[in-house]
């Protein structure tokens, strides 16, 4: 005999086995997730049921839609992982539907896995939903261009993985396709904004990146996104499902600027304020970690370096009538590098496997995850760090020459710090690693400088 489940949970919580606020009439964990919160009371039934129009879904209508963008055969290779055996179609026609749905999303779980696997270990336990998440349970997942982004990542993924460039071609087949769809929502002012098509645009960015249609198109992505994101303003980003799409492409929104030589939006005050809000609610949540605070600062000072560049150069080229003066910008400079070194003595005490953590006031159980997490971040410091330096001492060559009536003359790419020409950066080798945008979004950025000596 069944009995009553005695948990007080709602049953979405129950099935998940996560911890229930038990709210009314819904849940925040549900409200947080973006999915209908089922309730609380337990519904036990015993019946009969054959399948309904409602679970229907034609698998000769996803056939169709296959023919129609042109070659059925590649398409249902990559997706049909397994054989579709005649009978579920005469039997029950949702069980292909189902089937194809499922596989669609484990091949997805691959892909995350392989491509961003420390940026996904380290913020989806703090993220409500992660990627994972959104593409299994939230109903916006359901969506055409959502659907088609999954399809294009995954075709390409199996298409490298299996060494077959047939279906890599199908994969950009499908990409024109999919960028259809991205213009026409961002055409309409009803959707521009909408977590759909934010979504829409970070996946398509990211295929844009690794298999490029030339090397700069992937800038034409990040810029339009920077302008999505400032469109929805920072605080929106602060929390739930926006949270997850901007922790997914700010380390590459740095990366543009550096490379354009352009401050970033997100050196702003507002988008400062919005990832220690983050931090706040993931204490309140209770999923705060010592390592996720120490990233989180780090990045907040990062995303100073595309702007103190881009004065520095300019005050090194035209002198002062640039708006800024030699000693406010050596101030600012000399502000970041103080915080910056004393993150690096902090993060470099847990990136060694031979220091007391307890003497350091740090955890003395973290995790390999956040180690390797904490020695990627140590990395973006350590460049951020040389930036500044090299910073400071053009600032204080220029001010002795111009102390002697000299014209201050230094050449972009000579003793200032020059900038990768394409994301690449260092992984411009055929041979690069499957997981080398996960390193570049693990720098915060910081890859796409190339300091000269």
């Amino acid at each position: 005999m069944v009995g009553v489940p005695r948990s007080s949970s709602c049953r979405e919580c129950l099935q998940r086995r996560v911890k229930c606020d038990r709210g009314r009439p819904e849940c925040r964990r549900c409200q947080a997730r973006g999915i209908r919160c089922p309730g609380y009371r337990r519904l036990l039934k015993f019946y009969n049921r054959t399948t309904g129009e409602g679970d229907f879904t034609d698998a000769r209508e996803y056939d169709k839609r296959q023919a129609a963008q042109g070659n059925p055969n590649a398409a249902t290779r990559v997706l049909t992982l397994l054989p579709r055996p005649s009978i579920d179609g005469a039997l029950a026609p949702s069980l292909a539907g189902k089937a194809l749905d499922r596989q669609t999303k484990e091949v997805f779980e691959y892909v995350v896995q392989a491509t961003f696997p420390l940026t996904f270990a380290i913020f989806a336990p703090r993220l409500e939903p992660n990627w994972l998440d959104f593409i299994r349970y939230h109903q916006a997942a359901q969506t055409e261009p959502i659907e088609r982004a999954v399809r294009l990542l995954n075709t390409w993924y199996l298409g490298v993985k299996n060494k077959d460039p047939a279906v890599v071609e199908e994969s950009r087949f499908i990409y024109g396709g999919a960028l259809r769809l991205l213009a026409e929502r961002v055409a309409n002012p009803a959707t521009r904004g909408s977590d759909i098509t934010v979504a829409t645009a970070i996946m398509l960015a990211v295929f844009e990146m690794l298999d490029p249609l030339t090397p700069h198109s992937w800038l034409i992505h990040s810029k339009g996104l920077a302008e999505l994101f400032q469109l929805r303003g920072a605080r929106v980003h602060a929390h739930g499902f926006p949270r997850t799409l901007f922790i997914t492409f700010r380390s590459f929104l740095l990366a543009d600027s550096f490379v354009r030589g352009e401050p970033s939006f997100l050196e702003r005050e507002d988008w400062r304020a919005a990832n220690e809000e983050a931090n706040a609610h993931e204490d309140r949540a209770g999923t705060s970690s010592w390592i996720g605070r120490m990233v989180e600062q780090t990045f907040n000072e990062i995303a100073l370096g595309p702007g103190l560049l881009c004065k520095t150069t300019a005050l090194i080229k035209n002198g002062e009538g640039t708006g800024v003066s030699r000693d406010d910008l050596t101030g600012r400079i000399q502000r970041s590098r103080e915080i910056m070194r004393n993150l690096q003595r902090q993060l470099a005490s847990v990136s060694g496997r031979d220091v007391n953590l307890k003497e350091l006031g740090q955890p003395d159980d973290v995790s390999g995850d956040a180690r390797a997490s904490a020695a990627r971040c140590l990395q973006a410091l350590c460049s951020g760090l040389a930036l500044l330096d090299q910073l400071s001492v053009l600032l204080e060559a220029d001010k002795k020459r111009s102390g002697e009536g000299r014209v201050s003359e230094v050449a972009w790419g000579g003793a200032i710090p020059a900038t990768s020409e394409t994301i690449e950066g260092p992984f411009s080798a055929e041979d690069r690693p499957l997981d080398w945008l996960d390193q570049i979004s693990m720098s915060m950025g910081t890859l796409a400088i190339s300091n000269t000596s």
